[in-house]
């Protein structure tokens, strides 16, 4: 007859200090996110990473412009207000504002507008900063008052990008990029012009004259000079504002209130609180120790979402976005359910003691979870990249949770289970598990009918 064994991962002293290290995580992440703080003798203030999350339209309000487009006598007017319209939603997201609407509309004239939003924007000339200040935009080889007549490169036309770039010796200058036709025509030009001053024109006014220094073919060049960053950053801008397709003319620009109201985000704090508290109850009825473990590791989950969406770019609160989170809460602890129901069936069917059956049961759910959150994950993605801005809010977030939930769900939940064994391996009450018939007569060593079998020693 073998003797039945049970051996243990690791030893107590191990899953103690492990256990103080996550518990102090949790505790030092939570202090951090919300406390306020001088640092040292600087002017600087720590105000709490969870108070640095950027809130869109309708948490915080923010900025509105309306742009009228000016009828020309080029052609495809309607295809050239969607490239605009596309163009400035990618200036904006660049830019880190991912809530940022343009849509187009019609005034009481009947002409075509186009409406700028921007969340988190106090200062109404912000916009025209982030945007720049839609203007025609022209090269020449020759001071005029008329540039468009003589002008080899017009900005709607042939330029795609302007942008803060340096030179080869880490200067700071002014990147350009043309598309196909506008290479083309630049590198014509530049090539027969070495030597020559180009005179840039925005908005009939004259704005840069550089030296054209060699011949330029690929499609990129880059304007230098005595530029610190601001300086490069302001004519980077106004040479964008030139690559719109249409002409616009700004017809408003106003503050948007929080259609929220004042106390949103507090009562979603609030409503928040109180929906995983009730989560955190029904683990530790339902699951006992194991639901403790999974407890820890939604305060791991939640104290790390918050951190993320405080210092990654993209993510700008909003009702879609915390519809997202929330989302993403609810699948760390379905992942935690999974794997807890497929432990007790380890444990109740089978003779396997406590760290066989938790062994087993992350090992034969990881598939499941795996699958399930990578769908999810392909949806979240799919939505970043296709969907309007509104959604982006709500994909950015989701993105952000399904990661982080797999991860604690997986990783942190396993291993605060694993530091559990040593200290109560013997406890099948403390973890909620319970032997059914079939799996008492096996580890009695007896078979359905009574007689007595050899039970194998397991490790």
């Amino acid at each position: 007859m073998f003797i039945y064994m049970e051996v243990l991962p690791v030893n107590k002293k191990k899953s103690i200090i492990v256990l103080s290290v996550v518990a102090v995580f949790i505790i030092l992440m939570a202090v951090f996110a919300v406390v306020s703080f001088p640092i040292g003798d600087t002017v600087y203030d720590y105000n709490g990473y969870a108070r640095t999350i950027k809130l869109g339209l309708d948490m915080s309000g923010g900025v509105s412009a309306v742009y009228e487009v000016v009828p020309d006598e080029y052609a495809d007017l309607d295809v050239r207000v969607t490239g605009t319209i596309s163009s400035m939603q990618s200036l904006l997201v660049s830019k880190g504002y991912t809530e940022a609407t343009v849509s187009k509309g019609t005034n009481s004239n009947g002409n075509t507008t186009i409406r700028v939003e921007v969340p988190d924007v106090d200062d109404p000339e912000r916009v025209l900063d982030l945007i720049g200040r839609p203007a025609s935009l022209y090269f020449t080889l020759e001071e005029t008052d008329n540039p468009k007549d003589v002008a080899f490169i017009n900005g709607r036309e042939h330029l795609e990008n302007a942008y803060v770039t340096t030179d080869d010796d880490g200067n700071y200058a002014i990147g350009l990029k043309f598309n196909d036709a506008g290479a083309a025509a630049f590198a014509t030009t530049t090539s027969e012009n070495i030597g020559s001053t180009t005179y840039i024109y925005v908005d009939g006014q004259l704005m840069m004259r550089p030296t054209i220094q060699s011949a330029i073919t690929n499609g990129s060049a880059i304007i230098t000079g005595n530029y610190t960053y601001d300086s490069a950053y302001e004519y980077a801008t106004k040479l964008q504002s030139g690559t719109f397709g249409v002409t616009l003319k700004q017809t408003e620009v106003r503050n948007i209130s929080a259609t929220l109201g004042e106390n949103s985000v507090r009562i979603a704090l609030i409503a928040g609180a109180i929906g995983v508290g009730i989560i955190f109850l029904f683990m530790i009825l339902v699951y006992r120790g194991l639901g403790l473990a999974a407890d820890l590791a939604l305060c791991v989950y939640i104290v790390l979402l918050l951190w993320f969406c405080a210092v990654l770019p993209w993510v700008q609160l909003t009702l879609p976005g915390i519809a997202g989170i929330l989302l993403s809460i609810g699948m760390a602890v379905d992942g935690n359910v999974i794997i807890f129901e497929r432990i007790k069936d380890e444990y109740g069917h089978t003779s396997k003691p406590i760290a066989s059956a938790i062994k087993n049961g992350f090992k034969r759910s990881t598939a499941a979870i795996v699958d399930g959150n990578v769908t999810t994950l392909i949806g979240a993605i799919v939505l970043w990249v296709l969907g309007s801005s509104t959604v982006v809010g709500f994909a950015v977030t989701l993105f952000i949770g399904i990661i982080l939930s797999m991860f604690t769900c997986l990783v942190i939940t396993r291993l605060i289970l694993k530091c559990f064994v040593p200290l109560n391996s013997r406890s099948a009450a403390f973890y909620g598990l319970k032997r059914y018939e079939d799996a008492e007569d096996a580890a009695s060593g007896k078979s359905a009918d009574g007689v007595k079998v050899a039970v194998k020693e397991e490790a």
